[in-house]
C-alpha cells in the first residue's frame, strides 16, 4: 500500500508540525498511475471498444442480437488467431506480411488434397487435407525463419516477397477458380459445429490464446522472444540463442496462419486463392492498438485479443449500417495511422516512467 507523504515545517519555537498529504491528492495520484499503466499496456483500446459498442448498439439494434453476436464470435476467431500469429513475429521486432497469403495457399492445399481423396473414407480425406494445410504453412514458416534468423534479411522484405510468391502459386495451381468437391463432413464439423452453443472456431481460438499465453509468459523461449525483440545484441550477449528463438516464433506464427486457412476452408466449403487478402493490415492494426510495440519486446496476448475484437466489431457495425466497403478501407487506413501515433506516445510515456526513478 502506498504510504502518505509528510512535510515537516518548523515553528518559531522550534516545534515541528507534520502535514499529511490529503486523501484527495493521494487518490488522484493513484488514479493517474493506474491510467498511465493501462495506457502503456493497452493504449486507448479499452476506451475505443466501449465507445464502439455503445455507438453501434444505439444506431443499430441488430448489433447486439444473438445471431449477430454468434457471427462476430466466428469472425473474431479467424482474425484473432491471425493477430496472435502476427504478435509472435512482432514481439521479436519482425513483421509478417505473408500471413494472408499463407492462409490462401493453405486453403488451396487443403482443398486440393481433400477433393482428390473425397471418394474414399471421409476421415482419411479430412486428415490428409489438414496435414496438407499445416504442411504448407510449416514450409512457409521455415523459409521465413531461415531468411530472417540465419540470412539476416529484413522481415519486411522476406514476408512481402513470400506473400507475392504464395499467392502466385495459389493462382497458378487453381487458375483463379475455387476448389470444390470437399467432403461434407469437413464443413459440418470444422465449420458449422458448435459445443454448447460455442462455435468450433471459437473453441480453437480459445485454445490458441491459452497456448500463446503459456508460450510467451511461462516458457524460456517466450522470455527469450521478448529479450530478442527488446535488444537482439544484448540478448545474444546474455546467452540467448537468437536464431532458434526467431525460427520458433516465425514457424509458430505461420503455422497458426495455416490453421486459419483450414478453418476458413471448412467455413466456405471451398478452397480460394483470394481468401485472407486483408489479414496483413488488419492483424498489424489490431496488434498495435492492442499495445504490442512495433519495435518489439513488448506486448500482451490479452491486448491482441482485444485488438482483434475491435477490428471485427468495427467492420461488423459498419456493414450493419450499410457503410460502403471503400469507406471502410479509408477508416482502416486512418486507424492504422492512429495506431502508430498511439504506439509512439506509449513509448514516450514508458520511457519517462522508466527515467523518473533514475532521475530521482
Amino acid at each position: 500500500m502506498t504510504e502518505h507523504t509528510a512535510k515537516v515545517v518548523a515553528l518559531p519555537h522550534g516545534q515541528p508540525i507534520h502535514h499529511a498529504t490529503s486523501h484527495s491528492q493521494q487518490a488522484g495520484s493513484d488514479f493517474s498511475t493506474f491510467f498511465r499503466r493501462q495506457f502503456i499496456n493497452y493504449g486507448i483500446l479499452p476506451l475505443l471498444l466501449v465507445a464502439l459498442i455503445l455507438t453501434f448498439a444505439i444506431i443499430e439494434p441488430r448489433f447486439l442480437s444473438y445471431a449477430n453476436v454468434m457471427n462476430v464470435t466466428r469472425q473474431v476467431s479467424y482474425l484473432g488467431i491471425i493477430v496472435v500469429a502476427q504478435m509472435l513475429y512482432l514481439v521479436t521486432a519482425n513483421y509478417d506480411l505473408s500471413n494472408g497469403a499463407t492462409v490462401a495457399l493453405s486453403s488451396i492445399g487443403c482443398a486440393l488434397v481433400m477433393a482428390a481423396t473425397a471418394g474414399g473414407d471421409p476421415a482419411t480425406s479430412i486428415a490428409l487435407g489438414c496435414l496438407a494445410a499445416l504442411g504448407v504453412s510449416l514450409f512457409i514458416g521455415i523459409v521465413n525463419g531461415v531468411l530472417i534468423a540465419v540470412v539476416k534479411v529484413s522481415s519486411f522484405m522476406v514476408t512481402l516477397g513470400m506473400a507475392s510468391a504464395a499467392v502466385g502459386v495459389a493462382l497458378l495451381v487453381t487458375g483463379g477458380v475455387p476448389v470444390y468437391g470437399l467432403p461434407p463432413e469437413f464443413s459440418r464439423y470444422f465449420g458449422e459445429y458448435a459445443v454448447f452453443g460455442v462455435p468450433f472456431p471459437a473453441i480453437v481460438f480459445g485454445i490458441v490464446v491459452g497456448a500463446a499465453y503459456v508460450l510467451l509468459n511461462w516458457t524460456k523461449i517466450g522470455r527469450h522472444a521478448f529479450a530478442v525483440g527488446g535488444n537482439e545484441r544484448a540478448a545474444f550477449q546474455s546467452g540467448v540463442n537468437v536464431r532458434r528463438t526467431l525460427l520458433c516464433m516465425c514457424i509458430s506464427g505461420s503455422v497458426l496462419a495455416g490453421l486459419v486457412g483450414l478453418l476458413l476452408t471448412a467455413r466456405m466449403s471451398t478452397g480460394e486463392a483470394n481468401v485472407g487478402v486483408e489479414f496483413p493490415m488488419q492483424s498489424i492494426i489490431a496488434c498495435v492498438i492492442g499495445g504490442i510495440a512495433l519495435s518489439g519486446g513488448e506486448g500482451r496476448v490479452s491486448g491482441a485479443v482485444m485488438g482483434a475484437l475491435f477490428i471485427v466489431l468495427l467492420s461488423n457495425g459498419m456493414d450493419l449500417i450499410r457503410v460502403q466497403s471503400y469507406v471502410q478501407d479509408i477508416l482502416l487506413g486512418g486507424l492504422l495511422v492512429l495506431a502508430i501515433i498511439v504506439d509512439k506516445l506509449r513509448t514516450r510515456v514508458r520511457l519517462r516512467q522508466v527515467a523518473a526513478p533514475q532521475a530521482a
